[in-house]
């Protein structure tokens, strides 16, 4: 089912239902907030210093953009026949890198960080990443509110693993990775929930479940991508990576044991 087509029926179930439309959410504003948190704890030192003295304006930049969610620039098909997400938030990336330098801009480049953050996360929500399942308006913000209240038992978890496209500088590849992971638990998320979003039962749901375990993976992975994302950035812009959790080569440095 193309996306468009999922967003019109999302429209047309609460048309039905007499209520006013808004876009189907993929994390929600609590689940934002929590990835900000998450991310400013390991983000470089350095980095997270602006941001969290910024933080009105990152927090803002992360809520923003969830008012336009129905737009392609917010999800991402991980065998790319639509969305934008990844596309997107490179451009953002190296919109707010060229904020750095520039004076008096640190209100500003702490909220594009925040939309920046906003752009990687959503492509890593589980629904973000198909739209084979017709049901899916059903149960979408269901799952979303679903994963807000599971959050106290959901860890971030972070990742040390090598991302070779991304210290390449390839952000939309990186993150194109990221939607495919996202995606693996795609079919079976939707078999858990009614028709009116309400769990089939209490095992369907349960941290033993699909649904669970889909949503701790792809809570840690945004919030990964997320601190990848920014170190990126910020080491990109010659800012100080001291304490950062993923060594990054500074761009145009010699690889190891070689002299330039």
């Amino acid at each position: 089912m193309h996306r468009a087509r999922v967003v019109a029926a999302c429209a047309a179930l609460v048309a039905v239902a007499g209520g006013a439309l808004s876009p189907a959410r993929a994390w929600t504003d609590g689940t934002r907030a929590r990835m900000l948190k998450d991310a400013l704890k390991v983000a470089p030192p350095a980095l997270a210093s602006i941001l969290t003295r910024h933080h009105r304006e990152l927090e803002r930049g992360m809520m923003d953009p969830s008012r336009r969610e129905s737009e392609e620039v917010h999800f991402q098909d991980a065998d790319g026949r639509s969305g934008l997400a990844a596309a997107a938030a490179a451009r953002k990336e190296a919109e707010a890198r060229d904020l750095i330098g520039r004076k008096g801009m640190l209100r500003r480049f702490a909220y594009e960080m925040g939309v920046l953050a906003h752009l990687t996360a959503d492509v890593s929500f589980p629904l973000n990443a198909a739209d084979d399942d017709a049901r899916e308006p059903l149960y979408h913000d269901a799952y979303s509110e679903y994963i807000e209240r599971m959050l106290a038992r959901i860890p971030y978890v972070l990742d040390p693993t090598p991302a070779p496209a991304i210290d390449a500088g390839d952000i939309e590849s990186y993150l194109m990775t990221s939607a495919a992971r996202a995606g693996r638990d795609y079919g079976a998320i939707g078999a858990a929930f009614n028709d009116d979003g309400t769990p089939r039962s209490a095992a369907a749901i349960d941290e033993r479940s699909i649904p669970f375990g889909a949503a701790s993976l792809a809570y840690s992975q945004a919030v990964n991508d997320i601190v990848r994302v920014w170190e990126h950035l910020w080491v990109a812009a010659g800012g100080d990576a001291t304490g950062a959790p993923h060594p990054l080569a500074a761009p145009g440095a010699a690889p190891a044991g070689r002299t330039p």
